[in-house]
């Protein structure tokens, strides 16, 4: 093939290119341009079923990104997605969003919420602890039904009474006994329960597997055969062994 031949349709490939790519381009800039002016159509908000609260929902949501609008009026080119999220994420009942906007025109929210796993009470002062012992303040809107701790708590005994709490519900004979928790003076904590008019006297909190374990194989064996009403303590400080007192 003649060299000149070979040169000029290298030429033209080349030119079909560029051309093809300066195409793609505006035609990448126009529909971008053109998506960005689109209205805001709906949204779709799904919050996570997991968990049982319901300290956010749809209304609360808007509010915070758009602050109590009633009619929404936006181009999609308006929004920040990152700032979104960073709105939502300051929210203090929720953990974790993610915001992302659909090819038609759909602003998708996802909503992760924190999960209290107990309430504490110091005083006057209440508020919620959650599964990573992070300290959250009570709900105007929403009360979440877990166990109340009573007492001044330190950061340490907060991360024992959390997973004291979770060893509770992870058991379904204790999550239906234990209903609160009290601190009677340092290091010292004794548990209420919903059946009997007697307390529990755990004491020092560090080692409670070991005591609930114990306490388990004391009410298995015997609360459908005493009267525990009759009983006025039952202490589980004591090794290998539990020790009801009666009134």
């Amino acid at each position: 093939m003649d060299k000149s031949i070979m040169k000029n349709n290298k030429t033209s490939f080349i030119i079909i290119l560029l051309l093809y790519m300066i195409c793609m381009i505006s035609f990448f800039y126009f529909s971008k341009k053109t998506h960005q002016n689109r209205n805001l159509k709906k949204f779709n908000i799904v919050i996570d079923s997991l968990s049982k609260n319901h300290f956010v929902n749809e209304e609360i949501i808007k509010n915070i990104l758009f602050y109590k609008t009633k009619k929404i009026e936006k181009k999609i080119g308006q929004l920040c997605i990152l700032r979104m999220e960073k709105k939502l994420n300051h929210y203090p009942f929720i953990k974790k969003s993610e915001v992302f906007l659909s090819v038609d025109g759909t602003l998708n929210i996802k909503i992760w919420q924190k999960e209290p796993i107990l309430r504490i009470k110091n005083g006057n002062k209440e508020s919620y602890l959650t599964k990573d012992a992070e300290n959250l303040e009570l709900s105007s809107s929403f009360s979440s039904k877990v166990v109340l701790a009573k007492g001044p708590f330190s950061k340490e005994e907060k991360k024992y009474l959390t997973n004291l709490v979770k060893f509770i519900n992870s058991d379904e004979l204790l999550k239906n006994q234990i209903i609160s928790i009290k601190k009677n003076n340092k290091n010292s904590f004794v548990l209420i329960p919903k059946i009997g008019n007697h307390h529990i006297i755990l004491g020092n909190i560090k080692d409670f597997k070991n005591k609930l374990n114990k306490l388990k194989a004391f009410y298995n064996q015997y609360l459908n055969k005493i009267d525990i009403n009759q009983y006025k303590s039952i202490d589980l400080q004591y090794k290998d062994q539990v020790v009801a007192k009666k009134r």
